[in-house]
C-alpha cells in the first residue's frame, strides 16, 4: 500500500508557452540564410549586369570587327582591279593608235577586271551591301561601254585615255571609298590602339594610296606628252609646255609623296606594321627618286628636252609596280591590323566571361564560407535552444570562432550548464523527498499487516526521524509474539493427535477403495484377455486351413519348376549343337578365304606373266603382235579375275564378321540358358524348402488352436472368483466410512482451536 503525500511532492513549475513576437516585419520573417542570400543577390546582380554589359560591348567590336574584315576581303580584289583598269586604259591607247599586239593583252585584262569585279560583287551580295553590287554593276557598264568604244574605233587614243581616266576617277576610286564607308573601316573616334591603327591603315588603303596613284602614275604619259608636242629630245620648251610639264611633275610629285608619307607616317605611329609597310616604302622611294629626278632635271628645270620617252618607260614599270605594291601592303597591313584586333576582341570577350565567372566564383565560395561560418552555429545553438525547451537540460554547443557566435555560443553553455546545476539540485531535493515518502508508506504498509495479525512483519529502521518510532514498534511487536507463540503450541499439539487419527481412518478407507477399484479391473482385463483368446483360437483355425493351402500351392510349384528345368536343359543342348555348327561354318569361311588367297595369288602371277608376254611381243615386231593380243586378253582375263577374288574376298569377311556375332550371340546365350537353369534349379529348392516350412506351420497352427481352446475355459473360472473377491472388499469399505465420520468430528473441533490462533503470524 502507499500513500502519498504532498507535503513532500516536489514543486513542478508549469510549461510556458515561447515568446512570440506580436507585429513582425518582411526581413525579420526570414531566415538567416535567405537574409544573406539576399544581400549576396543585392551585391551579385549589379555586378552580373556590369559583366553582361561589357560583354555585349566586346560582342558588339568584336561584330564591328568582322564587318571590317568583310571590307579587308573586297579590298584585296579592288587592289588589281584599280591596276587592271590602268592597264586597260594603256593597252585601249596602243590598240587605238594602230598597234596590234595590245589587242591580246587588252583582252585579257579586262578578263582579270571581270574576274575581280565578280569576287567584289559575291563579297557584297553574301553580306547585303547593295550600294557596293550596284556600283560594281555600274563600273562594268562603263567598261562595257569604253570596251564598244575601242572595238568600234569612233574615238581617238587621246579621247579613250581620258574617258579611262574618268572611269578610274568616278567609279574605280569611289569604289574603294564606298567600301571604307559601308564597312566601317575607318572610324572617327577610336576606342583602342588596335582600333586606331586599322582605322589609319584603311584610311591608307582605302583613300589615300588609290586617291593618289592615278595622279602619281600620270608622270609617265604627261612628261612624254610634253616631250612629243617639243619635237623630242633636244629640242626647246616653250613657255607653255614648260607650264604644263611643272604642273604634271608638282600633281603627280604630290601624289607619290602622298602614297609614301602616308606609308611613312602610319608605319612610324604604328610600329608593329614595320614590317609589312616599311618594306613597300623604302621601295616606292628607291623607284621614285630617280624618276622624278630625270625629269624634274630633263624637263622641267631645263630650257630643252634632255630626257627620252624610252628612259621615262623604262623606269615606269618598276614605277608602277611599287605604287601597287604599296596598295597591296596597305590592305595587308590592314587584314593583319583586323586580324590582331580580332584576336583582342576575342581575349577581350573571354577575358569578360572567365574572369567575372572566376570572380564570381570566388565571391559565391567565399559567401558559402562566410554563410557557412554563420548558419552552422546558429544551427546548433537553435538545436540546442530547443532541446533545452524540450527539457533536455546541459546541451552544449561546440565552440569553433571567437567572433559574436562563439562568445554567444560560450555564454549559452554557461547558461545551459547552469541550468544543468539547478536540476541536478532539484532532483536531488527530490529524490530525498520521494525517500522519505517512500520509508513512510513502507512504515505504514508493515503497521498494516501487523494490525491484520502478521506479527513477522518489522519496520525498516533509518537514519531519518521516523527511525525511532520504528523501532519502538517493532520491539512491541516481539514482545506480543512471543505471548501468542506459546498458545499455538498448545493449539498444535490438539490438532495433532485428531489429524493422526483422521489420517489412519483415511488410509483404511483409502485402502479398501483401492481394493474394490482393483478387483473391478482385474475383472474386466480377465473379461477382455477371454475375449482376445477366443479371437485368437478363431486365428488359429484360420491359420492351420490357409498353411494347409499353401502346402498344396508349394507343392504344385514344385512340379512346375520341374518341369521348367528339364526344358531349360534341352534348350541348353539344342544351343549347345547351334554354337557348334555355326563353328564348323567359320572354320568353312576360313577355308575359302585360303581358296580365295590362292586365286588371287594366280591371277597376280598371271598378270605378270601377260605383262612380261606383251613385252616380248614388242620386241619380236610384227610377228609378236598377235601374240601381244592374246597377252592383253590374258591380263585382262587377270585383271578381272582379280577383282572378283577381291570382291569374294570381302563378301568372306563380311560373312566372318557375322558369324562371328552370331558365335557372340549364341555363346551369349547358351551362358544365360545356362544362368537361368541355375536360378530354376534353386528356385526349386526354394519351393520345396517352403513345402516343408508350410507343413510345419500348418501342424504348430492346429496345436495352438487346441490351446487356445481350453484357455479360455480356465480363464472363465478365474473370472468368477474375481466377481467375489469384489463384492468383499465392498463390504469392508463401507465399515471404514463410518470410521472416518468420527475421526472428522474430532480433527474438526482441533480445526476450530487452531482457527482461533490462525490469524496471527509469528516470526520463527
Amino acid at each position: 500500500m502507499t500513500v502519498t503525500n504532498p507535503e513532500f511532492s516536489p514543486a513542478v513549475a508549469p510549461a510556458r508557452p515561447a515568446a512570440r513576437p506580436d507585429r513582425v516585419g518582411l526581413f525579420a520573417r526570414l531566415p538567416v540564410s535567405r537574409k544573406l542570400l539576399l544581400a549576396s543577390l543585392g551585391l551579385g546582380v549589379p555586378y552580373l549586369a556590369a559583366m553582361g554589359g561589357l560583354m555585349y560591348i566586346t560582342n558588339v567590336n568584336l561584330q564591328a570587327n568582322r564587318v571590317q574584315r568583310t571590307g579587308q576581303a573586297m579590298l584585296v580584289p579592288a587592289s588589281p582591279l584599280l591596276q587592271n583598269v590602268q592597264l586597260l586604259r594603256l593597252s585601249a591607247t596602243n590598240v587605238l593608235s594602230g598597234k596590234a599586239e595590245f589587242r591580246e593583252p587588252n583582252v585579257q585584262q579586262r578578263q582579270v577586271v571581270d574576274a575581280r569585279l565578280a569576287e567584289i560583287a559575291a563579297v557584297a551580295q553574301t553580306h547585303g551591301y547593295a550600294t557596293i553590287s550596284a556600283q560594281v554593276t555600274r563600273l562594268q557598264q562603263g567598261l562595257d561601254a569604253l570596251d564598244a568604244d575601242v572595238d568600234a574605233g569612233g574615238v581617238t587614243p587621246q579621247q579613250i585615255q581620258t574617258k579611262y581616266t574618268a572611269l578610274l576617277r568616278e567609279q574605280v576610286i569611289p569604289l574603294f571609298q564606298t567600301i571604307s564607308d559601308e564597312t566601317k573601316l575607318a572610324l572617327q573616334n577610336p576606342a583602342s590602339v588596335q582600333a586606331a591603327a586599322a582605322a589609319q591603315v584603311a584610311n591608307l588603303a582605302a583613300l589615300t594610296v588609290p586617291a593618289n596613284m592615278p595622279a602619281a602614275g600620270a608622270i609617265a604619259s604627261g612628261s612624254i606628252q610634253v616631250i612629243t608636242r617639243a619635237g623630242g629630245p633636244g629640242k626647246p620648251l616653250s613657255e607653255a609646255l614648260q607650264f604644263e610639264a611643272r604642273t604634271n611633275y608638282t600633281t603627280a610629285n604630290q601624289a607619290m609623296l602622298s602614297v609614301l608619307n602616308g606609308l611613312k607616317g602610319t608605319y612610324k605611329k604604328f610600329p608593329e606594321l614595320e614590317g609589312t609597310l616599311k618594306p613597300a616604302a623604302d621601295r616606292l622611294e628607291a623607284v621614285a627618286v630617280p624618276l622624278f629626278s630625270s625629269v624634274e632635271s630633263g624637263l622641267v628645270n631645263s630650257k630643252t628636252v634632255r630626257v627620252t620617252p624610252a628612259q621615262i618607260n623604262e623606269a615606269i614599270p618598276n614605277y608602277a609596280a611599287a605604287l601597287f605594291a604599296s596598295l597591296d601592303a596597305s590592305i595587308n597591313a590592314l587584314g593583319s591590323v583586323l586580324v590582331t584586333q580580332e584576336r583582342a576582341s576575342r581575349t577581350q570577350l573571354m577575358a569578360a566571361v572567365i574572369v567575372p565567372l572566376l570572380t564570381l566564383l570566388a565571391v559565391a565560395l567565399l559567401f558559402r564560407a562566410v554563410a557557412g561560418s554563420i548558419l552552422v552555429p546558429l544551427r546548433r545553438l537553435t538545436g540546442a535552444a530547443r532541446q533545452l525547451e524540450q527539457g533536455e537540460v546541459g546541451a552544449q554547443v561546440p565552440v569553433t570562432s571567437t567572433d559574436e557566435l562563439g562568445q554567444l555560443a560560450v555564454a549559452f553553455n554557461g547558461a545551459s550548464a547552469q541550468l544543468k546545476l539547478n536540476a541536478d539540485r532539484a532532483e536531488q531535493e527530490r529524490v530525498e523527498a520521494q525517500r522519505l515518502q517512500s520509508n513512510i508508506g513502507e512504515f505504514l504498509d508493515v503497521t498494516m499487516d501487523i494490525a491484520d495479525g502478521d506479527l513477522t512483519k518489522r519496520g525498516k529502521v533509518t537514519e531519518d526521524v521516523l527511525g525511532n518510532v520504528v523501532d519502538s514498534i517493532n520491539l512491541m511487536t516481539d514482545e506480543l509474539a512471543s505471548v501468542l507463540r506459546r498458545v499455538q503450541d498448545t493449539a498444535a499439539s490438539v490438532t495433532g493427535g485428531s489429524r493422526a487419527m483422521l489420517g489412519t481412518t483415511q488410509v483404511i478407507e483409502e485402502g479398501a477403495q483401492l481394493t474394490v477399484a482393483e478387483t473391478q479391473r482385474v475383472a474386466e482385463q480377465v473379461a477382455q484377455i477371454t475375449e482376445s483368446i477366443r479371437v485368437m483360437a478363431v486365428n488359429a483355425q484360420r491359420s492351420a486351413e490357409t498353411a494347409r493351402q499353401a502346402l498344396s500351392a508349394s507343392q504344385q510349384g514344385q512340379e512346375a519348376v520341374t518341369g521348367t528345368l528339364e526344358g531349360m536343359q534341352n534348350i541348353r543342348r539344342e544351343v549347345q549343337g547351334v554354337a557348334k555348327r555355326i563353328k564348323n561354318l567359320g572354320d568353312r569361311s576360313l577355308e575359302i578365304q585360303e581358296i580365295v588367297d590362292t586365286i588371287s595369288q594366280i591371277a597376280r602371277q598371271t598378270n605378270l606373266l601377260a605383262l612380261n608376254a606383251s613385252i616380248e611381243a614388242a620386241g619380236a615386231g610384227e610377228a609378236g603382235g598377235r601374240f601381244s593380243i592374246v597377252a592383253d586378253e590374258v591380263r585382262k582375263l587377270a585383271d578381272t579375275s582379280s577383282q572378283a577374288t577381291g570382291r569374294i574376298a570381302g563378301l568372306i569377311k563380311n560373312v566372318q564378321a557375322e558369324i562371328q556375332d552370331v558365335i557372340a550371340s549364341v555363346e551369349d546365350g547358351t551362358r544365360e540358358v545356362e544362368q537361368g537353369y541355375r536360378v530354376a534349379g534353386t528356385a526349386g529348392e526354394r519351393l520345396r524348402e517352403i513345402g516343408t516350412l508350410t507343413q510345419t506351420s500348418a501342424q504348430l497352427a492346429e496345436t495352438i488352436a487346441s490351446s487356445s481352446q481350453a484357455q479360455v475355459s480356465g480363464i472363465e473360472q478365474v473370472g468368477g472368483a474375481v466377481q467375489q473377491i469384489a463384492q468383499i472388499a465392498e463390504g469392508s469399505a463401507e465399515q471404514v466410512t463410518q470410521g472416518r465420520e468420527t475421526a472428522t468430528q474430532l480433527q474438526s473441533l482441533a480445526q476450530q482451536l487452531d482457527g482461533s490462533l490462525a490469524r496471527f503470524r509469528l516470526p520463527s
